[in-house]
């Protein structure tokens, strides 16, 4: 667990973003991002300084949320809901068509230098023209010889010939034209370019003219075909009145209508039903309670004495007058009687006046009967007549309601056709006030005034966004060739791409040694170099690359060619040399051998020599001006290097010349342009690669890398050659700039170097 904790806390901290870095990579590429830069705002501001000035004069109008309505019951003019919409709408108007149009006949755009300047009179378009000329030559020959016919062209209208004239004209125009409302206002800005300031002001005023003009029009033809049918349905809707109330009237007369039926009219007939009603049930009780005493009566007037039972006898009074005169005579007959007897006169004329009262009585009973009898006769009569009155007065108002439904139908159609034509009357006369006043909703608050100065090319503007762009795209363009340049370039990548120890870099170097054939070994003629200092640090890496003794036989080499293996075999033998060790460079490298020329030699004879037989080892080795150090030049340019490299002799060899040198270094071919490196790793103590800084693609050195493994060579590790240590690059505060001199005295070797016109060699040769 402590090791995997300690592995992500290295990955973690190999991840982290160093600021420096992007830094470097801005450094590194400044030219790229200077050229980007300089290009986009030299092209920007040529382009911005001899472009014509347009300019731009604006107009501002008044628009309110309304419009003409001539078919609403509502106030002529009404407001619209969605504001948005509306003023949507109208900027749309103002840039239509057809309103360009009216602006492009009035101020005769057709013959303006604006939209139709002269042709140019150079060489560029001139050459232009009779491009368009030939070709346009070339297309009616072919025409003509092809017999090719056009197709046949309805005869145009000349309105029709007029506005296709005006219509690309008028394209040209709206796309000059723009259109901003006034934020929470009724307020439009109508804004036109044009590279002539007063034509640009004529324009704006005549486009808010043109669409105030245009609106009016389309608002007079609204009212004018509104006038014209509601002229129309007048005359049919006062047809239809005719109609209806003329059928109203012959209704009128055929029924004997006088007057209209009313509600006062429905509640007398109700009213009359209903007193004849409650009559008749008068009638028919009174009809009931007569027959019933008449009935009574007859029943009782049966016997004589029953007879003063009858209600009508006993409220007689002449009746009862006589019963009073008969209690009288009885009284007297009684006393009488008592006194004279039966048969005295008086009795006797007692009698015949009972007698006489009697008669009397019942002749008064009869005439009550009598009565009773003609009462139930005239309930009777008067019963009936009211049921007849009844039964006809409910007939009449069933007649009256059949005739007031379709009295009510005709009388709603005339009146409706009345209303409708009133309707019409009163709209056609608003309507044809409205067509009369000619009055808009838009008033123009600020016409345009002639623009003191351009709008375009706001130079400013367009300088400052040129540096923004420019610097943008060349930052961009510098930091996307950063990562597609995927050669290995810093000691982070030998270590997380290649795997293997990272030995230190060889920097580029001034070439001013004292003898041009010595150039390539700074480490001799500029000892205290920074170079030299790497090769030394180079040096003291390989001698303690191994816990247990330091390598002797050290193999050289490199995945690709020309990334500096033969100068830094050479710079390090020298270094060795000079730190006491004997040392012996052996240049293997038989297919382009160039040890011999870093040391001013000959190779007559060498490696090959030895390996072949013709000569011993002796003979073949070379000592160099440097104290401790000997060369082995590769001699003759053998047919099969590769088998020589990996024969015994090779080995028998190596392993004679370890008992003379306490090192040996291996200058060999490129791993992965020949097998002579694979050949000889086995053979060598440990093997060095060279790597070009900022050259050399990670995957070439990978390949190299692995076929140095399949044979289990023992890797040193990595130098990175040719790096740059100016102050863009990432080694800058690796390295010393000041370095002493014999006297002692400090002085500047960066500033001296500026100075000199030397040459830099970055090692390329291999």
């Amino acid at each position: 667990m402590e090791d995997y904790g300690e592995n992500f806390r290295e990955d973690y901290r190999e991840e982290q973003i160093d600021l420096r870095d992007y830094l470097r990579v801005l450094m590194k590429r400044r030219w790229i991002i200077m050229c980007v830069f300089f290009v986009v705002v030299l092209t920007v501001a040529v382009n911005t300084f001899t472009t014509v000035p347009i300019y731009q004069a604006t107009a501002r109008i008044q628009i309110e949320r309304q419009q003409s309505n001539p078919f609403s019951n509502r106030p002529i003019m009404q407001y619209y809901g969605m504001a948005m919409e509306y003023y949507q709408t109208q900027s749309k108007i103002i840039t239509s068509r057809a309103v360009a149009d009216k602006v492009v006949k009035r101020l005769d755009l057709q013959n303006s230098l604006e939209f139709f300047p002269p042709p140019k009179d150079d060489v560029i378009s001139n050459t232009k023209r009779s491009i368009r000329k030939f070709i346009s030559g070339i297309k009616t020959w072919l025409k003509s010889t092809l017999k090719i016919k056009k197709p046949e062209q309805h005869k145009v209208v000349p309105a029709m010939e007029e506005k296709a004239l005006y219509s690309p004209l008028a394209g040209a125009l709206l796309g000059r034209v723009s259109v901003n409302p006034v934020r929470d206002t009724q307020l439009l800005d109508v804004s036109v370019m044009a590279a002539n300031p007063v034509l640009a002001a004529r324009m704006a005023n005549e486009m808010v003219q043109a669409y105030i003009d245009h609106t009016l029009e389309n608002r007079l033809e609204a009212a004018k075909n509104a006038v014209q049918w509601l002229g129309e349905r007048i005359s049919e809707e006062r047809r239809k009145v005719e109609d209806a109330e003329n059928k109203l009237l012959r209704y009128k007369e055929e029924q004997g209508i006088i007057t209209g039926f009313s509600s006062d009219s429905e509640n007398i007939t109700a009213q009359k039903l209903a007193t004849l009603n409650n009559q008749v049930v008068q009638a028919e009780s009174e009809r009931v309670e007569a027959e019933t005493r008449y009935r009574q009566a007859l029943e009782l007037g049966k016997s004589s004495d029953m007879l003063d039972a009858i209600p009508e006898v006993l409220t007689n009074e002449l009746i009862r007058e006589i019963k009073k005169m008969e209690v009288g005579l009885y009284n007297r007959m009684s006393e009488i009687s008592k006194k004279y007897g039966r048969k005295h006169p008086q009795m006797i004329a007692i009698d015949s006046e009972l007698a006489e009262l009697k008669k009397r009585k019942i002749r008064e009973v009869k005439r009550v009967v009598n009565s009773l009898r003609n009462e139930f006769k005239l309930a009777l009569a008067r019963e009936d007549s009211l049921k007849k009155a009844l039964t006809k007065q409910k007939k009449e108002s069933l007649e009256l309601n059949k005739k007031a439904v379709q009295y009510g139908v005709l009388q709603r159609q005339a009146v409706s056709s009345r209303h409708m034509y009133d309707l019409l009357i009163k709209r056609f006369k608003e309507t044809s006030l409205t067509e009369e006043i000619k009055t808009a909703n838009i008033r123009i608050i600020d016409p345009a005034q002639v623009p003191q100065g351009p709008i375009k090319p706001n130079k400013r503007r367009n300088i400052l966004l040129a540096v923004v762009v420019g610097l943008t795209l060349g930052i961009g363009l510098a930091f996307l060739l950063e990562y597609l340049d995927n050669t290995i370039k810093f000691p982070e990548e030998v270590k997380n791409y290649l795997k293997i120890p990272y030995l230190g870099p060889v920097p580029a170097y001034a070439l001013d040694g004292p003898n041009e054939k010595l150039h390539d070994l700074v480490t001799l003629h500029s000892p205290k170099s920074t170079a030299s200092e790497s090769f030394r640090g180079i040096r003291t890496g390989i001698l303690y690359s191994s816990a247990d003794s330091a390598p002797r036989v050290i193999l050289i080499s490199s995945a690709g060619p020309s990334e500096g293996k033969t100068v830094c075999a050479a710079n390090l033998a020298v270094t060795m040399a000079q730190s006491g060790s004997k040392v012996l460079l052996m240049d293997c490298d038989m297919r382009r051998p160039r040890i011999h020329k870093v040391f001013g030699m000959v190779r007559d004879q060498g490696l090959s020599s030895v390996l072949v037989g013709k000569a011993n080892v002796g003979q073949t080795i070379i000592k160099s001006k440097v104290e401790n150090l000997d060369i082995l030049p590769v001699g003759p340019i053998p047919p099969n290097p590769s088998e020589m490299l990996g024969s015994m002799r090779m080995k028998h060899l190596l392993e004679t010349l370890k008992k003379s040198y306490n090192r040996i270094i291996i200058d060999s071919p490129p791993v992965t342009a020949v097998t002579d490196a694979v050949v000889l790793a086995p053979q060598a103590d440990g093997t060095l690669l060279v790597v070009r800084a900022g050259d050399t693609p990670r995957q070439i050195v990978q390949n190299g890398l692995a076929q140095l493994q399949t044979v289990n060579a023992k890797i040193l590790g990595a130098v990175l050659n040719g790096i740059k240590t100016g102050r863009d690059s990432y080694y800058y505060y690796q390295y010393y700039y000041y370095y002493y001199g014999e006297d002692g005295e400090k002085k500047k070797n960066t500033r001296r170097r500026k100075r000199r016109a030397s040459r830099y060699h970055e090692t390329s040769e291999g």
